[in-house]
């Protein structure tokens, strides 16, 4: 009797610490869907983006430079949920439901988030401003219907590469240049790095989810990379440019890089080829794209922030 009793309790606090378990897990996974689908995630990341090129064009540490280019990929992203519904509806499903369901607020908060950019942005001088803006107008260039009429194409983003070209040159162009004008210097060699850098970081990046959402763009006659030439040839593409990349920046890097900091960006490209050898190959191509894709710029930011903490001299 006194056996039951015992393993009865002991099977109530099994019991109990099963079912803590699974609702620590459920919030867990609603506040990293939060995170994923309201774009905060990638913003968050852009402030380690910010960091990093700054680190590496020897300029001072500037939040505002950080807000402002946390505010663009943030606004950015929720309107392309706008224009990309139908594509997301396939190949997408939960979040096109969270988007869905909270679209107007994400709406009104991408809005406010521009216009405190361009605000922040003004106030340092017409050149940031219009830096600010550079994402805002690929945004439109790349999604809005613009062509209709004038060739078989509705959107810039149905031309094959073009979507990964103008993103990924935006980006560029903004990341590389802000901090700089911010920081009250013109563009050099740093800068042409951090371009090039983040150049090939959002072309491979925006080309992965393409990889895993090919059968949906497919049917909504988005003729993406992987959609005209398949998976493994892109996975070829893709390694050819990440190390075409890294031998033009690693050997520039050299010139004008100490040691630590051209390591990192070693680190960067062995990240990017891990990915790209990756994707398509597991059952977590989501997790792989949306967090560790798209995260590569926190593990750099990370390593950055440790050099210039721990070992300044260096």
């Amino acid at each position: 009797m006194e056996s039951d009793v015992v393993s009865g309790s002991f099977n109530g606090i099994l019991a109990g610490s099963e079912q803590f378990l699974c609702f620590i897990l459920g919030k867990l996974r609603k506040a990293a869907e939060f995170l994923l689908f309201t774009s905060a995630y990638i913003g968050i990341m852009a402030v380690a983006m910010t960091y990093t090129s700054s680190s590496l064009q020897n300029l001072p540490w500037n939040p505002s430079a950080a807000i402002i280019l946390s505010f663009v990929v943030f606004s950015v992203y929720n309107l392309n949920r706008k224009t990309d519904a139908a594509e997301d509806a396939l190949n997408h499903a939960g979040r096109f439901r969270f988007t869905s369901r909270f679209g107007r607020p994400l709406f009104l908060s991408a809005l406010a988030a521009y216009g405190g950019a361009l605000i922040l942005a003004a106030a340092a001088g017409p050149a940031s401003a219009l830096l600010a803006a550079v994402p805002l107008l690929a945004g439109i260039i790349y999604s809005v219907p613009l062509l209709s009429g004038f060739c078989r194409y509705q959107r810039v983003k149905e031309i094959p590469v073009m979507k990964n070209i103008v993103v990924s040159g935006s980006w560029a162009i903004a990341f590389s240049f802000l901090p700089a004008f911010l920081a009250g210097t013109f563009p050099d060699v740093h800068s042409l790095v951090v371009f090039a850098l983040i150049f090939e970081y959002v072309f491979i990046a925006s080309v992965l989810p393409d990889i895993r959402d090919r059968e949906g763009d497919a049917a909504t006659h988005v003729y993406t990379i992987p959609v005209l030439i398949g998976v493994e040839k892109t996975r070829l593409f893709l390694t050819a440019f990440n190390l075409v990349v890294a031998a033009f920046l690693l050997t520039i890097g050299s010139l004008c890089l100490p040691p630590t900091a051209w390591v990192i960006l070693l680190i960067s490209f062995i990240y990017s080829q891990f990915c790209i050898l990756s994707v398509g190959q597991t059952r977590f191509d989501n997790f792989l794209i949306d967090v560790i894709s798209d995260g590569e710029f926190l593990f750099i930011g990370i390593l950055f922030c440790i050099l210039n903490t721990g070992f300044p001299a260096l």
